[in-house]
């Protein structure tokens, strides 16, 4: 069949040999892309959270009129009872039901550079995972918070996270990890 075409063609006889290998290479490139990736760690204020559900990619993604990612740091005053309550709330408000994952320091001064354990008492950071069930580091479950970056003349916190949440009422349990969050207060 492609006889014609080589005697009009001979300078193409070696293309027409190679046109299945190269075909074979272009198709070999084709991959399916990460659809929504984990953010980059950054420390620039970039207001970009995300971690991994059980090794599924999550995000904040705004909908129903509110803001997939929000900061709240407070202070909370002086003495007993004082201190500075943080809580970075990441919300797929696209979903049904809503999943959220949720950093919290009660009454907690973090620092840059440390590292704390995610504990349920007040005086500590506390961590959970909601979508329909909410699912709390307990007591018996790993969990850390880094600070990477805590600037109060800018506005910027940064840092790592990771955990282990269950639900009280089935034990079901659920591994957050790969978490970072880059964010203005």
């Amino acid at each position: 069949m492609l006889a014609p075409f080589r005697s009009l063609c001979p300078a193409y006889q070696g293309a027409w040999r190679a046109l299945p290998l190269v075909a074979l290479l272009l198709l070999s490139q084709c991959q399916k892309k990460d659809p929504s990736p984990l953010p980059l760690e950054t420390r620039t204020g970039a207001m970009t959270f995300g971690c991994k559900i059980d090794g599924r990619v999550f995000g904040p993604r705004d909908g129903r009129g509110k803001p997939g990612l929000e900061v709240h740091y407070v202070h909370l005053g002086e003495g007993k009872g004082g201190g500075y309550y943080l809580n970075i709330p990441a919300s797929d408000f696209r979903l049904n039901p809503i999943e959220r994952v949720s950093v919290t320091a009660d009454s907690l001064l973090v620092e840059e550079g440390k590292t704390y354990s995610f504990q349920t008492s007040k005086g500590s950071a506390q961590a959970f995972y909601a979508r329909g069930n909410q699912y709390q580091k307990l007591e018996q479950d790993t969990g850390e918070l880094t600070i990477t970056r805590f600037d109060r003349t800018t506005g910027i916190l940064a840092g790592r996270f990771h955990f282990v949440g269950t639900d009280k009422t089935t034990g079901r349990q659920v591994h957050v990890t790969d978490g970072r969050f880059d964010v203005r207060f």
